[in-house]
Parts: structure tokens; sequence; C-alpha cells
């Protein structure tokens, strides 16, 4: 499956080799994913595990 032309969350240029950087997740209604260009993908951080923005998330061997 080929993607798309896609604007870069960045620069705005329009790049025929888009990079996902993000997927944004809803509560209701469809979701999106932002992309960068691939000069400007480097700048963005590395997306965090979803499950680690849990503030009651146990580590491995912790008590409960």
């Amino acid at each position: 499956m080929s993607v798309t032309a896609r604007m870069c969350a960045r620069c705005a240029t329009i790049t025929e080799r888009p990079v996902l950087i993000a997927a944004v997740h809803q509560g209701s209604g469809p979701g999106a994913d932002i992309y960068a260009c691939a000069d400007c993908a480097p700048a963005f951080p590395p997306a965090p595990d979803v499950l680690d923005l849990f503030s009651g998330r146990r580590g491995e061997g912790e008590a409960r």
C-alpha cells in the first residue's frame, strides 16, 4: 500500500515521502496521523509509549 502525498507538520511542504511522526487518538470519532517530510522528521522527539503516560502504572516486580 502506498501513502499519498502529505503536508509536513513542521515546514508545511507537501511531500511524496511522508514520515509518520505521531498518531493522535480520540475518545470518540476518528483520530489523525501527523506526518513530516524526511528533512524535518528527525526534529520531532520519539513518541512515548502510551502505557508510560499512566501515573498508576507499576514497574516490573513492584508490589501491589
